[in-house]
């Protein structure tokens, strides 16, 4: 038998595994995945970091833009800010803190702030910088500032301590512009007090002058054939027409005298006025007018403008008693917004200026605060009664224009005259004049007053003229007359301001309404009034300006009767 061929024989190697082997690959399986997850976080915290510095980026970007926003806000604010040590070193500042204080701010810093004020405010400044490093900090306090070759300025001081404790945060606000307000503004009103006073003695006095001039006016018809008493006569009444200037220039300062207005070229009219002052200053005094070279129309009463305009020339002259240059111009001006701000009278608008200058003396700062009050004067006792320019300001005011001054002793005086421009007046020819008959017709007048000697007199007067007169110290005793002769009384003169509580216009008023034909006169010594009373009142009436004479009494009294005649017949 035979044996088969031995097949061979494939031995297959059983490979196992040891834990080792397994261990290793299973650590760098792990190795691998943990550096995916590190790779993996370090991307994010890459991310993360690129976020952040983003952040940081837009931070810084803002941070700058805070930082410039409060750079600009610092350096263009409207006030200054200063920060101040114990001794008021300046520590930091802003541009207008230097522009205040009229240096650049480099030359400035470590400079004592208490230099640059005014030696009569410094004790304010020291009191307050010691209370602002008090735990309650200061009130805000005003001083002067003083500055090289600059106007000196008026501030004003707020500050709080700083966090360090060792300096305070200080604000300067410049109230230069406001202190001029202020003190335009007290002048105004103490003016206008002193105007109040000054009016309320032109009244009364009014009331006597017009006694005074209506005795004098029926003696020197009763005393025309003596030439003694003529003469006498003459004398009292030229100084009883001085004293009447003298309460019409109170009443021009308190702006009761009333305006006769109209449209004048005020270089026509100043060419004459300087004719006749180039006689009146003298020869030791140059005077020149230099007119503008245009038209100059302005809404004036003549008569009141030029004696305005002669009051400056003739207060420049007696500043010059050794001579000089007196000069007088006009010019057209306009002020703006901005303009207007320069000068706390001043306001927007087209004005004629009339400028008077002298080479005088000059003034001090405390004689123009007192320029314009009424019996101000720095002249001798005698030459002068100290209205004059009292008067000048009145009639300013009252035309609605303004004056400035400028003045320095040994300097001379330049006194600015603004007054509003008007258009151009077309030419009308002037009526002729009529001649008035002031006799008598047979007419009863009630006279009402409450001065005696007025009431008297100017009864007296109206009698000589053939008038049958009645008589009342006040409107109660006028309504007691009028019950008595109602039908006869043909016309009222009648005071404005009575005592015991009946002016004269009520008292009008109820006659008239009692009696429609009466014709009624109002005297009054404030003539600007009238216009005001003329609108609220219901009547027509005349107007009589106290102080008057016996023939502005006549023609006014004739004039009122003869305007009832007219209308009765025309009726």
């Amino acid at each position: 038998m035979t044996k088969a061929p031995e097949q061979p024989v494939t031995r297959v190697r059983r490979i196992t595994r040891t834990p080792k082997t397994e261990l290793a690959e299973n650590d760098g399986w792990k190795s691998a995945a943990q550096s995916q997850r590190l790779l993996h976080e370090l991307r994010v915290h890459q991310i993360e970091l690129e976020m952040q510095n983003e952040e940081l980026r837009v931070s810084r970007a803002e941070v700058e833009a805070l930082l410039q926003r409060y750079t600009d806000l610092y350096d263009f604010a409207p006030v200054g800010y200063l920060t101040l040590n114990v001794e008021s070193s300046i520590q930091e500042l802003n541009l207008p803190a230097a522009r205040l204080l009229g240096h650049e701010r480099s030359l400035l810093v470590r400079r004592r702030f208490r230099t640059f004020v005014s030696a009569g405010t410094r004790p304010i400044f020291d009191s307050w910088l010691a209370s602002a490093f008090t735990p309650d900090g200061s009130q805000a306090c005003e001083v002067v500032l003083l500055r090289d070759a600059l106007p000196q300025l008026s501030v004003e001081l707020d500050a709080k301590p700083a966090l360090d404790g060792q300096s305070v945060r200080a604000v300067v606000t410049d109230i230069t512009s406001r202190k001029a307000l202020e003190e335009a503004l007290g002048q105004a009103q103490k003016l206008e007090v002193i105007g109040q006073l000054a009016g309320g003695v032109a009244h009364d006095f009014n009331s006597i002058l017009a006694a005074m001039l209506l005795n004098l006016g029926l003696l020197r018809a009763e005393s025309a054939a003596v030439p003694e008493s003529r003469a006498a006569v003459e004398n009292l009444d030229a100084l009883a027409q001085r004293a009447s200037n003298l309460t019409r220039q109170l009443l021009l300062f308190s702006r009761r005298q009333i305006l006769q207005p109209k449209r004048v070229e005020l270089n026509v009219t100043l060419v004459r006025l300087f004719e006749l002052l180039e006689h009146l200053v003298g020869e030791r005094i140059s005077c020149t007018f230099h007119p503008g070279t245009l038209e100059m129309w302005v809404e004036a009463d003549v008569a009141m403008l030029e004696q305005a305009v002669m009051n400056l020339c003739l207060n420049g002259r007696d500043a010059m008693p050794n001579g000089g240059t007196l000069s007088l111009e006009t010019s057209l001006v306009i002020f703006d917004a901005a303009g207007a701000r320069v000068d706390p009278k001043s306001r927007p608008g087209q004005f004629v200026c009339v400028q008077v200058s002298d080479t005088g003396s000059g003034m001090s700062a405390e004689v123009q605060e007192h320029l314009f009050e009424p019996f101000f004067t720095t002249k001798e006792v005698g030459k002068g009664s100290g209205l004059g320019l009292a008067s000048v300001y009145g009639t300013v005011q009252q035309h609605q224009g303004w004056l400035n001054v400028q003045s320095q002793i040994g300097h001379g005086t330049t006194v600015r005259l603004y007054l509003p421009q008007a258009l151009k007046e077309k030419t009308v020819p002037a009526p002729a004049p009529k001649l008035i008959d002031t006799a008598a017709r047979g007419e009863t007048i009630l006279v009402v007053e409450d001065d005696p000697a007025l009431l008297a007199v100017t009864a007296r007067a109206l009698a000589r003229l053939g008038y049958h007169v009645l008589t009342a110290a006040d409107g109660r005793q006028a309504l007691i007359v009028w019950d008595q002769h109602d039908k006869a009384i043909d016309l009222l003169l009648t005071d404005v301001r009575m005592p015991k509580g009946m002016s004269g216009l009520v008292l009008a008023e109820r006659l008239a309404q009692a009696k429609p034909a009466l014709k009624i006169i109002i005297m009054s010594g404030y003539s600007a009034e009238m216009s005001t009373q003329r609108e609220q009142t219901r009547v027509e009436f005349s107007f009589l300006a106290k102080p008057f004479e016996l023939e502005p009494l006549a023609a006014t009294v004739r004039i009122c009767l003869d305007q009832r005649q007219t209308q009765t017949a025309d009726g």
